[in-house]
């Protein structure tokens, strides 16, 4: 690597929306060659900061320094003018345009000529080849992997001379193989010299990609270590304050010999908003006291499945059954009536209504809600609520808060104390750990765990392979809309599933 050189430097950064101070006098720099993590648990100040250096947000104080030279960046076109590139969570493309197109627009030459292409790709082509990134440039984005698109945005900033490039949870919708490819050409853009901002919640992965680590806390810098030195223990402590031990995840078995499902799907279809069919005749039962785990790349089905066995989606053909006995899913009142709760990937505005206060969300999905001479007994509601809050430290001003004001990780315990509050029988959770930070995942696994043991059947659907493989009975991998396989995580691998996930039967190919 060449010599050691500041490519970036953030000196005092401070930003404050109203009363509340998001950073607060942080200093972060970034060597050429380096990758570095920035962790932080949500409401940390990742985000903040990083928006801040790429011209989204400006600084209340502080200062930006590029090559060891003070600069003043007002927005996202700044940015990129001084070599700071961003790859979002959520991708930044046109989806009816090809790569070539998308990243046509980010110049000035108009209109896109024939001789103007041929320059781009050439370009293009030959970043590709440097940088080891092997991508379609010129089939529409809409068509290409999730991994693909995400190739196509970190050539976008390339193309435009990116020196420092921001990957803001760029591993979060990957299966294992993409991740590896990712990780190949982060290791390629360190060794010609480009700095890497690495922002991300898994640690396993921060430790194995990294050359050093910064925590935020609070919106203060609260560690910074080489990753040689560093450990899950060491950094959990930075960036919560305190001493906590790695919780280990205990399975009990569970044997379903001679049970009746709780919860059966029989050759459902069913189509997604847009119309489209994403669901593809699938059955799948659910035990008393088992986890079934969902595996796939997202889109191919599994939101519209756990949507129809909480009976919040019609099915458009095939049959669902609880305890043996058909049910419509017309309507979620059978679902509901018969135990089975809902924990929706959309925490914010199907799991909750943002302006009703806490008290009011507590009653949703609720039949029966505490009433008092035929009119809802609201005292008796904030006082189910208020005790919920405190079981499952859900942190609030109170009952009346507005559900818009908690964090995520407040809410989505929340919303798992009133599935559980039920007693059901089955438990359709989707994604219920996504976005949240370490604490309030190990909470949430905690409860999903917990529930398990009194007999509940979980449906698991998640995007994080080691929960997965941690709270699973059996992992079901879905694909196009059908089921695909089913392992046993103790006898199965995660690279194993991701193949599957990708549509290859890696029992045969093996």
């Amino acid at each position: 690597m060449a010599e050691k050189k500041t490519l970036l430097e953030l000196k005092g950064i401070t930003k404050s929306f109203g009363s509340f101070k998001a950073n607060d006098n942080i200093d972060l720099n970034v060597f050429n060659g380096e990758i570095h993590a920035l962790l932080g648990e949500n409401g940390a100040g990742k985000s903040t900061l990083m928006n801040i250096l790429f011209g989204i947000y400006k600084a209340d104080k502080g200062k930006i320094y590029i090559s060891g030279k003070e600069v003043k960046i007002q927005s996202p076109k700044d940015a990129l003018s001084y070599g700071i590139g961003m790859v979002h969570q959520h991708f930044m493309l046109v989806e009816k345009f090809s790569a070539l197109e998308n990243i046509y627009l980010l110049g000035d030459e108009k209109p896109l000529t024939f001789t103007h292409r041929k320059k781009i790709e050439t370009r293009l082509n030959a970043l590709k080849e440097k940088y080891g990134i092997e991508v379609d440039l010129n089939s529409p984005v809409e068509q290409l992997s999730i991994g693909m698109q995400q190739k196509i945005e970190i050539l976008k900033l390339l193309y435009t001379g990116a020196e420092v490039l921001i990957l803001d949870e760029p591993t979060a919708i990957l299966i294992p193989q993409e991740c590896d490819i990712l990780f190949e050409i982060i290791s390629n853009l360190a060794k010609e010299g480009k700095g890497i901002i690495f922002i991300s919640h898994k640690l396993d992965e921060v430790l194995s990609i990294s050359n050093r680590i910064t925590v935020l806390s609070k919106g203060k810098v609260t560690g910074r270590i080489a990753t040689k030195d560093a450990d899950k223990n060491a950094i959990i402590k930075m960036m919560v304050g305190e001493e906590i031990s790695i919780p280990e995840i205990k399975k009990t078995s569970n044997n379903n010999t001679n049970q009746i499902p709780i919860l059966r799907a029989d050759e459902v279809e069913a189509k997604d908003e847009r119309g489209i069919q994403t669901l593809n005749g699938v059955s799948l039962s659910i035990y008393p006291s088992e986890i079934v785990g969902i595996a796939s790349v997202e889109g191919n089905g599994q939101e519209e499945l756990a949507e129809v066995m909480a009976g919040v989606r019609k099915a458009a053909k095939g049959n669902m059954f609880i305890n043996n006995k058909q049910v419509s899913t017309r309507a979620a009142k059978d679902f509901i009536d018969n135990g089975i709760e809902y924990v929706p990937a959309d925490r914010n505005y199907v799991g909750s209504v943002p302006d009703f206060p806490l008290y009011e969300n507590w009653i949703l999905r609720n039949r029966n809600p505490s009433k008092k001479r035929m009119l809802l007994d609201y005292i008796t509601i904030k006082q189910q609520t208020g005790k919920a809050m405190e079981d499952y430290d859900v942190r609030a001003r109170g009952a009346e808060e507005r559900t818009a004001n908690l964090s995520g990780g407040n809410l989505q315990k929340f919303i798992m104390a009133r599935a559980l509050s039920k007693n059901p029988k089955a438990l359709i959770c989707s994604y219920p750990t996504r976005g949240l930070d370490i604490k309030a995942t190990w909470f949430i696994r905690e409860k999903v765990l917990e529930a398990k043991s009194s007999g509940v059947g979980i449906l698991l659907i998640s995007g994080d392979f080691e929960e997965l493989f941690a709270l699973s009975d059996r992992i079901v991998v879905m694909y196009r809309g059908k089921i695909v396989g089913e392992v046993l995580p103790e006898d199965s691998s995660v690279r194993e599933v991701g193949s599957m996930m990708m549509g290859v039967n890696s029992h045969e190919d093996a």
